[in-house]
This record gives structure tokens, sequence and C-alpha cells, in this order.
């Protein structure tokens, strides 16, 4: 029998989707002309997505902040991750956005920002879904990401309709919050990921996308993807913009119902009645005969959520006063899946979600007449079955997360990320220094960084390492310490702590780690000392780390 290739299988496993997709209720998205879908392409878009060494410090994929699972959102939001305008933690105007990177310069070094530190930075909004976005011809939340797609280091118009995904795409790989060093260029995006083995850091990768990554280098798939060597932006843009033309969620209770393949149940269609009278005006993505067409996708809205100050919306991209307080009205298929809601992730529920729109908003001027409308209208019954129809908005492959949804396993999400554990010792103002180790400790991980905050500034810092640990701490001179009850530790000198205020210095250690194969499954423990003369014996300590080689 003559064996399967590769391609084969990849290009059966397309046919068959596609097949899939004929059946279903869904038009196919139209690809802009100059970035027509393939099998391979989708393919390449897919790993590209999917890994975590597309940012700068190896730790953020595209996936980390649109899981499908979630229904294509951010599920590391159960807790603000911003501060807000007010730049305080526990106030109103906190927001459920997504941790990016540390703050760094093109080495990894950390540079603190003025609200995290050395510790991860958030975006200031909750993370749309790509999911179904094939449809839209605007995209985030203030619409700037817009169906013309230039080339960011050509400043070339490559792509003049259909391309919201492209210029979407092109935007976080570069921001130094999201996945970037500052000044990071698309230059430096192409020149990293061509150094880098496929999804080197992924584990449980769809078999298909396995199949194709497999014994390959990025430079070489491009290759073969592009019929011509070069990894560069527009390549990799195009590529995960073609991958996300390929996440069409249609198979919901609703879609199956509109199609006339599904039935449903009294208390849905009841819900479905009151959401055709009070909200569809506004979401006409669930509208029959305008679920796939620009003009219903791409509406902006102001309704009250925080006041204008908060963020100008979509006046920041078109400079119209009236566009003040504006955001995007989103799809709401799978919504179900991407509590918190809002662009603020401010509202946890759906619940809480009626019950705003039921208030007609909660800061004026200049409500949208649609949300004023609303007021007072939406009794106990009416909420309960508005609810009951969102639930039967979701595709069960978005949820399962199945083909199409299908994804590797980030290292983010696995055993492999350090750990911290055990209690420090505080100093000045009973600041307690605290470990910070993010980056993936992978052999020939040049960029590796250890670091600790909340010291005092200027104080000289000394890293402790040890390949054992002990789960009962060893008081030595007042302090916790968590090595092995045997040590075989090596002192690190680390440096004065930089900073201005007690409680803000902070130290860096850049610790190169080798590609030596035999270093593979080392662990490493450490913890930090500070000479503080708050401190017990002079010294403040941190708690403790963990992390294995691999």
């Amino acid at each position: 029998m003559r064996p399967v290739t590769s391609v084969a299988i990849v290009f059966a496993s397309f046919a068959v989707a596609t097949a899939v997709r004929a059946q279903t209720y869904f038009p196919p998205p139209t690809d802009p002309v100059g970035n027509p879908t393939t099998p391979q392409k989708a393919l390449l878009g897919q790993a590209l997505f999917w890994d975590e060494q597309l940012s700068s410090s190896r730790t953020i994929a595209c996936g980390t902040c649109h899981v499908f699972g979630r229904g294509g959102v951010d599920p590391r939001t159960s807790q603000p991750t911003h501060p807000g305008p007010d730049g305080v933690f526990g106030t109103a105007d906190d927001i459920r956005g997504s941790h990016g990177v540390v703050l760094q310069d093109a080495a990894g070094a950390y540079v603190p920002s003025a609200l995290f530190g050395i510790r991860p930075q958030s975006t200031t909004r909750r993370a749309p879904s790509p999911v179904n976005a094939a449809y839209e011809t605007n995209l985030f939340w203030d619409g700037r990401a817009s169906d013309t797609f230039t080339d960011p280091v050509s400043n070339t118009v490559l792509l003049t309709g259909n391309a919201a995904l492209e210029s979407q795409a092109a935007d976080p790989p570069v921001s130094d919050v999201e996945m970037g060093h500052m000044g990071r260029s698309w230059t430096d995006v192409a020149n990293d990921i061509a150094s880098c083995t496929p999804l080197a850091l992924a584990s449980s990768v769809p078999p298909a996308l396995a199949t194709f990554v497999s014994g390959q280098t990025y430079a070489m798939l491009f290759q073969q993807v592009y019929g011509s060597p070069g990894v560069t932006s527009d390549r990799i843009v195009f590529a995960i913009a073609a991958y996300e033309r390929t996440l069409i969620a249609d198979q919901s209770p609703y879609d199956l119902y509109l199609a006339g393949a599904g039935i449903l149940g009294a208390q849905e269609l009841s819900g479905l009645a009151a959401f055709q009278q009070f909200c569809m005006t506004c979401h006409r993505d669930l509208l029959p005969g305008s679920h796939t067409t620009g003009p219903a996708l791409n509406d902006f809205r102001r309704i009250g959520l925080r006041p204008d100050t908060d963020d100008a919306g979509r006046q920041a991209v078109t400079n119209n006063p009236n566009d003040l307080g504006r955001f995007k009205v989103p799809q709401l298929r799978n919504v179900a899946l991407r509590a918190p809601y809002m662009h603020t992730g401010g509202l946890s529920s759906f619940f809480p979600v009626i019950d705003f729109y039921n208030r007609g908003g909660d800061f004026g001027p200049n409500i949208d007449p649609m949300v004023a409308a609303i007021a007072g209208q939406i009794g106990p019954q009416t909420r309960a079955d508005i609810s009951a129809f969102l639930q039967i908005l979701t595709d069960p492959r978005v949820q399962l997360e199945q083909p199409p949804f299908d994804r590797p396993h980030l290292w983010s999400e696995g055993s492999l990320v350090p750990t911290t554990f055990g209690t420090g010792g505080p100093g000045t103002g009973g600041f307690t220094p605290t470990n910070q180790v993010i980056p993936p400790p992978f052999l020939g991980n040049g960029k590796f960084m250890l670091a600790m905050d909340r010291a005092l500034p200027g104080a000289p810092t000394f890293l402790i390492i040890d390949v054992a640990s002990s789960t009962t701490p060893t008081p030595v001179l007042g302090h916790n310490y968590y090595l092995s009850p045997n040590p075989n530790v090596v002192f690190l000198g680390g440096a004065l702590a930089t900073g201005s205020a007690a409680g803000d210095g902070y130290v860096t250690l850049p610790v190169p780690i080798p590609s030596t194969p035999f270093l593979a499954g080392l662990p490493l423990f450490g913890q930090w000392l500070a000479i503080d003369p708050a401190g017990v014996s002079g010294l403040a300590s941190s708690n403790a780390f963990g992390l294995a080689l691999f």
C-alpha cells in the first residue's frame, strides 16, 4: 500500500472541514484579494497563532488571550488585571484585561513600568474573540483594524478589502504591553520567529498540525507555503489571518434552529422573542439574513458603561466628537463561554448585563437611545428568558475545542511553569521582597531572567540557588529558607536594587541558559536576600522559587 503523505493528510482534513462547512448555516467568509486561504497557509497560521515564541519573552501567544473553550477570550481574568484610569487597584474603574509581558528592552532586561513595575503588564480592554471575526470589517473594540491592510515594514497597502483580520494581527506582536519589547519592529518579529523551531514550547499538538510542523523549521514552512524563501511580516500576518478565517462557529442550537434542523424549548423561544424586542437592533449578528454581513457587524454604540473620561473608544480612531465613548457591538455566538462581559470585563454574568440595560445605562450624558429605551421594561421572567436564550448560542465544537477549534497546549498552561512558594522576611516599610520568575527556562534561552521586587532601593542583593528544596523551612538568622537541609548552594551576585521609595526596589539578573542537552530536567530552587537594616538580622528575604530546565 502506498503511504499517505503529510501533505495528503493536510488536504484531506481541509476537504472534510470544507464539506462540513458547506452543510451549515453560514456562507464561507470572503478572502481578501491577495491572500487566498489554502490548507497549508491555514496550518502555518495555526502554528504561529499558538506559538509563544512569537513574543519577545517567549511567554505569550496569540492564543494565550484567545482560548476557544472560553469562547475565544482570555481565561485569566477572574480578578482585575489593570487598575484603570485612576491607577489604583480595588476601585470602581478596575479592568479585567489581558496580562501581557513585563516591560523590557531588546535584550530582555526588565524596565519598570509606572503601573506594574517589573510584573506583567495588562491591556486596558478585554480581549474580543477571533471566532467568526472573519465576517467583520473593523476589529478591536474601537474598530482601528480596518479592512485595508498596510504592510508595517514597507508601509505599502497590500490588501484593499476584507483584510480586517490582517490589520488586527499586525498589532499585538509589536506592542510592548502585549507581546513585544520596547521598540520592537516587525523586522524584529520576523527575524525572531525565523530562528525558532515551530511550537517548540507547546504540547498536545493536534495531529494535522503536528504532521505539518514535524521536522521543519519556520523557514522551511514559509518556503513550502509561499513557494519562495523568506519569513516576512506580511507572510506571518497573512498566515495568521488565513487560520482565523477557518474559525467559524455556526453549529449552535440557535443556528440549527435557523437552518430548520433543530427546535427550541418554550423558555428559549420566549427569550428569543424578548431578545428580538430589546436587543437585536444592536446585536444584528443574530438577525437571520444579516449574521455575516459587514454592516450588521460593525456597529459602535455608547451604552453608558463608564464615564467618557475613562476611555474615548471609537473617537480615538475617527477624531469625531460624536464617537466619544462608543465601542464596537460584539457578536454574541458563544457568549455564554465568555464571562466576564463588556470591554472592561466588569459584569460577571448575564443577569448583571441584563440589569445594566434595564437601568438604561449608568453614565450619561448621550447614552444611545436604543439603550435608554430599554430602561425599566425587563421584568424577572423576561430576564430569565433572555438568559436562557443566550445559553443556546454556543457551538459545542468551540466549547469542547474540537476541529476547527482544536489547539496545542501552551507552555504557560502546563507543569513546566516556574513556581513560587514559601514566605519571605520583610524589610523597610514592611515590604517583603518577592520573586518574579516569568520566562520559560528552556535550554538555549539566552534571555532568561530571574528577578525580585518589593525591596529597599539601593540595597545590595544576592540570589541563593540550590538543586533541592525543603517544604519545611529552616530558620536562619530569623528568616525562613526553603533550600535543601543539606545545601549545595551557589550565591549569585545580584545588584543594587533600583527604585526610589521603600517597596519599589527591584533587581533583574540575566541567567542565559546554555543549550547543553544533559541539563534537561535539572531542578533549580532559589531565594533572594537583600541587605536591609530594617529587616531581621539586617536582611530582607524573598519567598522561594522552583523550576526545571527543559
